[in-house]
């Protein structure tokens, strides 16, 4: 039970030390992005590579819902 506890609670911290992480990196993140004079371009770049990943993440759903949408058309067409 005891070890139980112990890798509940290395998790947690685990998890803390990430977050922890995550933070600091998007904090300097912004930071870096505030002090620059490049920040038109990098907000540019960022906006293209958003919207690329946005159109990549739209192509695999409608991909889904057409398999989706003629799986239950062929299972109704079947019965």
């Amino acid at each position: 039970m005891r070890l139980l506890t112990l890798k509940f609670i290395g998790m947690k911290d685990s998890k803390l030390l990430l977050g922890l992480a995550i933070g600091v990196a998007v904090g300097a993140a912004i930071g870096y992005l505030v002090a620059t004079d490049k920040k038109e371009q990098i907000l540019d770049e960022l906006g293209n590579m958003v919207g690329k990943v946005k159109e990549g993440f739209n192509s695999v759903v409608n991909k889904y819902k057409e398999k989706a949408c003629c799986s239950t058309e062929s299972a109704a067409s079947s019965e």
